[in-house]
């Protein structure tokens, strides 16, 4: 940029000559004068020099102050949109909390209402036993605790204390969902996990999750006192039946193969017990005559198409 600079001084003019001044005197003035005038033209052409100087450097500033008052402009323009975005923010977020609270609105996973914030639903009388489990909050643990045994739709647990946590997920407009539900009291099934899945409206059975603490097999408890009896292993992996008629035991198409049932048969008089026809007996081998007051224990193997290989276990004290 360029610099403003003091302008030269002119230098003044020496005394005229004057008429009435001796010749000599005279003489002297007037080459005084002369020379002061080839002086003066060279001072004025660098006080003019000096000016144009000045001038170009006071219309660069101007240049600059006009550029400076441009951006000053611009960021106060931007710093007022900004506070237009901020406030259009802080008014959305206040919207969305009146909505929130308004309700209904849409929620996790589909669900609608009133969000109310991150509260544990209280356990009393809207968790216990006489309260499904099929109605649980869908992406949501809930908790369900009863003293004296289990809800109708509650995975089977201890015959009095139960406190299940529950986890239900999946798609509820599709009708995919998952349920699992995890024993937390200190009885003998503490650590216990059952899960269940829900197919459009149908919830399917509950089963098991077996670990290293869990590795129980599940027992299903009665009487036969008709001609067939289904072996279901979907229902238990061990049935504890006593026998009050003479029966056939059929056993339904495997889930897969490897599946295993195991029936104790409690003899309750005399009558006998025959097997269907998807049961294969050892080669060689016949069922037992089981006598009033003895058990005999049969385990059932399914082979890879679906036939079911009986093993004789043999017969115990009913």
């Amino acid at each position: 940029m360029t610099a403003i600079v003091n302008p030269r001084p002119v230098r003044n003019m020496p005394p005229a000559p004057l008429d009435g001044d001796p010749p000599a005197v005279f003489d002297e003035k007037a080459k005084n004068l002369a020379l002061w005038y080839d002086n003066w033209v060279s001072d004025n052409n660098n006080q003019a020099a000096d000016n144009r100087q000045n001038a170009q450097a006071t219309y660069e500033l101007a240049q600059a102050a006009d550029h400076s008052a441009g951006q000053a402009h611009d960021y106060a323009q931007n710093a007022s949109d900004s506070v237009v975005a901020v406030n259009q923010t802080v008014a959305d977020i206040l919207a969305a909390k009146d909505a929130i609270q308004a309700g209904p609105v849409a929620s996790v996973n589909g669900k609608t209402g009133v969000i109310t914030g991150l509260v544990e639903t209280s356990i009393g009388a809207a968790r216990n036993k006489s309260q499904l489990m099929a109605n649980a909050p869908l992406g949501q643990w809930a908790a369900y605790y009863d003293s004296s045994g289990v809800g109708a739709d509650w995975p089977p647990g201890h015959v009095t204390t139960n406190w299940w946590n529950v986890f239900t997920f999946g798609s509820q407009e599709l009708g995919q969902v998952t349920q699992r539900a995890s024993q937390t009291l200190a009885t003998p099934i503490q650590g216990w996990i059952y899960e269940r899945q829900r197919d459009s409206a149908a919830w399917g059975p509950w089963h098991r999750v077996l670990t290293d603490r869990t590795l129980i097999e599940s027992t299903k408890g009665g009487s036969i006192s008709t001609s067939t009896y289904t072996l279901n292993p979907a229902e238990a992996t061990v049935h504890q039946m006593g026998i009050t008629a003479s029966t056939t035991i059929n056993l339904p198409a495997a889930r897969t193969a490897g599946d295993q049932v195991t029936l104790c048969a409690h003899m309750q008089g005399s009558y006998t017990i025959s097997l269907g026809a998807n049961i294969a007996l050892p080669i060689g081998a016949s069922l037992p005559t089981v006598a009033n007051g003895e058990m005999l224990m049969l385990i059932f193997t399914a082979k890879y198409d679906s036939t079911w290989y009986c093993s004789i276990a043999g017969k115990f004290p009913g």
